[in-house]
């Protein structure tokens, strides 16, 4: 079991090394999609994985959001920031 886990946060950690933070616009929740402010193309939902997925409401669809991007391919979407 304890090699399992530490095999789960070592992928984890692979893909939050060389990390850039970003900021984009929340544009649906359902399914989930974020524009980055750097990007005119809509990031798609498997290029986004949500910290608190059971934070999110409707009301935050529009506001700035702040992501990291990591070296997997992936967008870690941390929350909004304004």
């Amino acid at each position: 079991m304890q090699t399992a886990l530490s095999k789960i946060f070592a992928g984890a950690r692979d893909g939050v090394t060389d990390t850039q933070g970003e900021f984009g616009t929340l544009l649906s929740l359902s399914p989930l999609s974020v524009k980055l402010d750097e990007d005119p193309t809509p990031l798609e939902p498997d290029e986004l994985v949500k910290l608190n997925p059971t934070s999110w409401r409707p009301e935050d669809v529009g506001k700035k959001v702040a992501l990291l991007s990591c070296s997997n391919g992936q967008y870690l979407l941390l929350g909004v920031v304004g």
